[in-house]
């Protein structure tokens, strides 16, 4: 694949999979409320999977960062569609 290729393959908008440990706090749900959050327990951890359409890889990057600055660990990113 041709840098170009990859550059167009990730331009605009595309629905996105984040995965965190943790449980994703109430407070933090109106940023996300174009986004289905779904929780898994575990006896160890708790995930939260995050899943909605995102504008572009500037606010990918920007829920990226304010889900790591609320010290969420991501587990996974995964481009479902575009």
């Amino acid at each position: 694949m041709t840098t170009s290729n990859l550059i167009k393959e990730y331009k605009g908008k595309a629905t996105y999979q984040i995965t965190v440990q943790g449980k994703v706090d109430p407070v933090f749900m109106h940023l996300l409320n174009s986004f289905s959050v779904t929780h898994i327990e575990t006896e160890r951890k708790t995930l939260s999977t995050l899943t909605g359409e995102i504008e572009d890889q500037e606010a990918l990057i920007g829920l990226l960062n304010i889900l790591i600055d609320h010290q969420y660990s991501v587990i996974s990113v995964m481009k479902i569609n575009n």
